[in-house]
C-alpha cells in the first residue's frame, strides 16, 4: 500500500472509530440561491464517504431562498447551518471553523463546484505534502467567455507547488494550525486569504497549489466591466495589509503597480486636458505609452515562449484593466486605513 493510501486510510479509519468527520467543509453564503444548490450537489457526489466529512454553511443574513435550498440537502450530507449577520467573509469562515469537528478544514465558496475527488485529494495532499495550506487557483466553467479563458490560462501557468497564496474559496488547512494562527483576519474585507497564507509561511510552513484541487468558479467574470468590478473590489484591503508592515513586503508588487497606474492615469487625464486646450498630443501619447508599453512587453514575454501569440492583445487589455481596477481601489474609502488587527503579522 502506498504512503498516500496509508495516510488517507489512517485519517478516515480514525474518524470512523471516533465517529467524527476527518474533514470539515466550510461555505460562507449571502443570497446564493442561484448557486448553492449546485455547490452542494457536487459535494454530495464526493468520493469520500458521507460519514467522513461534514458541511458547515454559515449564513450572513440571506434574504432569498439560500437556506431553504441548503436544507434540501440535509438527508444527503452531514450538514450544519450557522448564522452570523453583517460580518466580513473572513468572520463567516472563522465562525464555521469554530464549530468544525474535522481535523482538516476545507474552505469552499458557494459559487464553486468541487469535483468528486476534491476531498480525497485534499486529505492526501495535506497529510503527505508537509504543506501548511494547500489548494488551487480557480478553474473556469465550460461556458466561460474570452475574459475568463485568457485570464485563467495565464493565472494557471506555473501555479503548481509552492505559491504565495491560494484563494479562500479553495483553501485547505489543518484545523490545529488554523486555530493556532488565529484564523482569518476579521478586520479586513478582502485579501484575507493572502494575509493568512503569509502568516502560514512566516510560521515555517509552505503554501502549495495542487492541480487536483482545482474547483470550477461559477463567478468567473464574463465581461470586461465585470472583470474590472471584481478586481476593484478585491483590491480594497490590499494596501491595508501592506501598510501594516511594509518591511515584510506583503503585496509590494501589486501595490507598486497600482500606485504606478494611478499616477499614470492621473497624468494621462491631465495631458488629455492639455491636448484639448493646446491642440498638441505629444504629452498625451507619451503618458499613454508609459502606461501601456510595460504591460504589453510583460504579456509578450509571458505568452511568446508558450506560442500563444493570438492571446497577446486580449491579455494586454485584461492586465491593463486589472491595473486600472487596482489603482482605483486605492482611492476607495478605507483603502488607506492601516493597521488595525494583526499589525504584527
Amino acid at each position: 500500500m502506498s504512503d498516500i493510501s496509508v495516510s488517507l486510510y489512517s485519517a478516515t479509519e480514525t474518524a470512523r472509530v471516533s465517529h467524527e468527520p476527518c474533514i470539515s467543509v466550510i461555505i460562507p453564503v449571502l443570497n446564493e440561491e442561484t448557486v448553492i444548490g449546485r455547490c452542494l450537489e457536487f459535494l454530495s457526489h464526493s468520493l469520500l464517504p458521507k460519514d467522513q466529512f461534514e458541511v458547515i454553511v454559515v449564513d450572513n443574513g440571506s434574504t432569498d431562498r439560500t437556506i431553504e435550498v441548503v436544507r434540501t440537502f440535509e438527508s444527503r450530507l452531514c450538514l450544519k447551518i450557522l448564522t452570523l449577520e453583517k460580518a466580513h467573509i473572513s468572520a463567516l469562515r472563522n465562525r464555521g471553523a469554530s464549530q468544525a469537528r474535522g481535523t482538516i478544514l476545507a474552505f469552499l465558496d458557494a459559487d464553486c463546484l468541487a469535483p468528486p475527488e476534491w476531498l480525497t485529494t485534499a486529505t492526501e495532499t495535506i497529510n503527505n505534502s508537509g504543506a501548511g495550506v494547500c489548494g488551487a487557483h480557480y478553474r473556469i466553467p465550460d461556458d466561460a467567455t474570452w475574459v475568463g479563458r485568457i485570464w485563467t490560462n495565464d493565472r494557471l501557468h506555473g501555479r503548481e507547488q509552492n505559491v504565495s497564496y491560494v484563494p479562500g474559496g479553495d483553501l485547505i488547512i489543518r484545523a490545529d494550525a488554523f486555530r493556532r494562527l488565529g484564523g482569518f483576519d476579521e478586520s479586513i474585507q478582502t485579501n484575507e486569504d493572502f494575509e493568512l497564507c503569509q502568516r502560514v509561511m512566516e510560521d515555517g510552513l509552505p503554501v502549495r497549489s495542487h492541480p487536483g484541487l482545482g474547483v470550477v468558479h461559477l463567478g468567473t467574470p464574463r465581461t470586461l466591466a465585470g472583470f474590472f468590478r471584481k478586481h476593484r473590489w478585491h483590491g480594497t484591503h490590499v494596501l491595508t495589509v501592506f501598510l501594516r508592515d511594509p518591511d515584510k513586503r506583503k503585496n509590494r508588487r501589486v501595490v507598486a503597480v497600482s500606485v504606478y497606474t494611478l499616477l499614470g492615469t492621473l497624468g494621462l487625464l491631465g495631458c488629455l486636458v492639455f491636448a484639448i486646450l493646446q491642440r498638441s498630443w505629444i504629452l498625451f501619447d507619451a503618458f499613454a505609452l508609459l502606461l501601456v508599453l510595460p504591460i504589453f512587453l510583460m504579456v509578450a514575454a509571458r505568452l511568446i515562449p508558450r506560442g500563444r501569440w493570438l492571446e497577446i492583445p486580449g491579455l494586454t487589455l485584461l492586465y491593463l484593466t486589472f491595473c486600472v481596477a487596482r489603482a482605483s481601489s486605492l482611492i476607495r474609502p478605507g483603502s488607506w486605513t492601516a493597521a488595525k488587527g494583526r499589525s504584527g503579522t
